[in-house]
């Protein structure tokens, strides 16, 4: 019997351990029986218990990503966050590893964007997108009516065109922003898809960028006008069809 003593306490111990591993909070509950009436209940719940970040968890590339993610609808490609952030791959990825595994970043099928605990932290934190240097129109156009932005997007979405790289996009409740950056960094094109509108704006402040900028935005019109021949095309081909079926 004296032998059994020693394992009756240790098993007492590691119960007692469990116990103390998992915080129980007793909530009263009101429950409606089938008769209608109201009863109070007691209803035992286990709370994890979580720490709460602190503006010293962030690292500084840390802090570069979240400001640029700090948009409504912002998606950026990992490619795209290099370019815009100049980072290197390696930091890039390590940061993104952190900030995904802090449960603050997600990855998308379009990007890397903040999730619902991100923007929480950006609005804790209050990290507010650096201002740069101001936006001027390249070009505007109409969108026909039978012609959806979906369409158009998908035509220009991770592409590049002439000098530009791909960045990324940002769906808002008034539309989209595409986004590209020249491959030295130096300036951005935006295309932003408002109603029936395009407008492609950039933010280039030399003569050289300037006219880089214009160079680009004439290809990507070019590619907007080649999604809106197609739509044109498939449009006539179905009222030819009706014209012969009619006959």
């Amino acid at each position: 019997m004296e032998s059994d003593a020693p394992h009756e306490k240790s098993s007492a111990l590691k119960e007692e351990a469990k116990a103390e591993d998992s915080v129980v909070v007793v909530k009263e509950k009101q429950v409606i029986s089938g008769d209608g009436k109201t009863a109070q209940i007691l209803v035992e719940e286990e709370e994890e218990e979580q720490e709460a970040l602190s503006a010293a968890d962030f690292h500084n590339n840390d802090n570069k990503i979240l400001a640029v993610l700090n948009e409504t609808g912002s998606n950026y490609s990992f490619k795209g966050l290099m370019r815009k952030l100049n980072l290197h791959q390696q930091s890039l990825s390590r940061a993104l590893h952190r900030l995904e595994g802090m449960g603050l970043v997600e990855k998308s099928l379009v990007g890397y964007r903040l999730s619902r605990t991100g923007e929480s932290a950006i609005s804790k934190f209050d990290m507010h997108r650096p201002k740069g240097r101001e936006y001027m129109q390249l070009l505007q156009t109409y969108i026909p009516l039978n012609v959806r932005a979906t369409e158009i997007i998908r035509q220009l979405v991770g592409k590049w065109f002439k000098n530009l790289r791909w960045l990324g996009m940002i769906e808002s409740g008034t539309g989209y922003t595409l986004q590209w950056s020249s491959d030295d960094g130096s300036f951005q094109i935006n295309l932003r898809l408002i109603s029936d509108y395009i407008v492609i704006e950039t933010n280039a402040s030399t003569e050289k960028e300037k006219v880089e900028a214009m160079v680009g935005s004439y290809a990507i019109y070019e590619q907007i006008t080649k999604a809106m021949q197609s739509k044109l095309g498939a449009y006539m081909d179905r009222q030819q069809l009706g014209h012969s079926n009619n006959n």
